[in-house]
């Protein structure tokens, strides 16, 4: 059929109903010519048993849940690199018993900052101390700096999020408004957070059972799958113990990239993982309070004759902080800022500190380790 012919029977249409609502125009010459359903052979075809709410597309089928019995297995298998990152483990636990006061939130600082690189979010030890200490940042950080400033006083002081769920994540206020709105609140987060505590297998060493809780926090949608913080946060409380207020995180680790090999299941690989980034999480910072124990062994030493007691204070607070600008230093210490400009720059000269930023004002300083 021409497009004269669709015209010509457009306008007979036209003249024989007058009358009739139904609007009718013909097709343009930029129309392809009609195809008949049954030689659409590539559509494949809709089943018959298609109940109403279901996509119309297909979906991918979700993991199942990984019972108790399957991190034993699992436990038994990588038995090996259990051991390893257990006796990491211990061996941070212990350098970290005898570490100065204040050592501790420095490593949660680095935590927190590798935890959020995870998700893509560069946010250095240096701008989560600052934000901590005086909320400096820009405004297009800030949700990532509050996420970040939570993650930290939940390492360093808890509660522990299989003691009280609601608690742990700060969802208090069932009428406040979140911005995810997709997370679960009030009771039911205290039933989603039952659950969760519920599932972990007791009878697993703690390593396990914090791989398991970081695996059952995303099954169960406590958060937002593409967020790592909050389960990873939880996974670091469950495993340290009494070894550690929490466990370490290494950068370029994380807990959810695991590879399924031939012959293995879901929790072997995502026990492997898992016990792989907390070993070296926890080798780096046995080195890194290593490095901290030596410089302040010789910040002592070379500050012994400095009078007055700002001097072992500013060593603690380099000790505590990745950087200090004399702001910050004043204020952790409870000096004036011309004591604290006046120390660091008696720190520079002995060899104890250096400048970060390169500047004039607004000037940083780390410990020279």
């Amino acid at each position: 059929m021409t497009k004269q012919d669709d015209y010509d029977r457009y306008m007979r249409r036209r003249t024989e109903n007058p009358d009739d609502d139904e609007e009718v125009t013909p097709r343009s010459i930029y129309d392809p010519d009609p195809v008949e359903e049954e030689d659409l052979w590539f559509l494949p075809q809709p089943p018959e048993d298609v109940a109403p709410g279901e996509m119309p597309w297909p979906v991918a089928a979700r993991e199942a849940g990984l019972d108790g019995r399957t991190w034993q297995a699992a436990e038994a298998a990588q038995y090996r690199g259990l051991v390893a990152a257990a006796e990491a483990v211990t061996r941070y636990g212990e350098r970290l018993r005898h570490a100065a006061p204040g050592v501790s939130e420095r490593l949660a600082l680095m935590t927190v900052s590798a935890l959020l690189r995870a998700e893509g979010i560069w946010l250095g030890p240096d701008q989560i101390a600052l934000y901590r200490a005086f909320r400096l940042g820009s405004d297009d950080m800030a949700r990532d700096l509050s996420r970040a400033d939570w993650a930290v006083r939940r390492l360093l002081a808890g509660p522990l999020p299989q003691d009280d769920m609601r608690a742990f994540l700060g969802r208090v206020s069932v009428s406040e408004p979140h911005r995810d709105d997709d997370r679960p609140t009030g009771p039911e987060l205290d039933l989603a957070g039952q659950d969760w505590a519920g599932g972990l297998h007791e009878t697993c060493h703690l390593l396990t059972r914090a791989a398991q809780g970081f695996a059952s926090w995303r099954r169960l949608a406590l958060t937002p799958y593409d967020q790592m913080l909050e389960p990873s946060v939880a996974a670091l409380l469950l495993g340290a113990g009494d070894e550690a207020p929490h466990l370490p995180m290494a950068e370029g680790h994380r807990f959810d990239r695991h590879q399924v090999a031939q012959g293995s299941d879901a929790a072997t690989a995502r026990l492997a993982t898992f016990l792989n980034a907390i070993e070296a999480g926890a080798l780096r910072a046995a080195m890194e309070l290593d490095r901290l124990s030596a410089w302040r062994n010789r910040a002592i030493e070379l500050t012994g004759g400095l009078s007055g007691r700002t001097p072992p204070l500013l060593i603690a607070a380099l000790l505590r902080y990745p950087v200090l600008s004399a702001e910050l230093a004043a204020e952790t210490i409870g000096c004036s800022r011309p004591s604290a400009r006046r120390n660091l720059a008696l720190f520079h000269e002995m060899g104890l500190i250096r400048e970060v930023t390169g500047q004039e004002r607004y000037r940083f300083w780390s410990a020279l380790l």
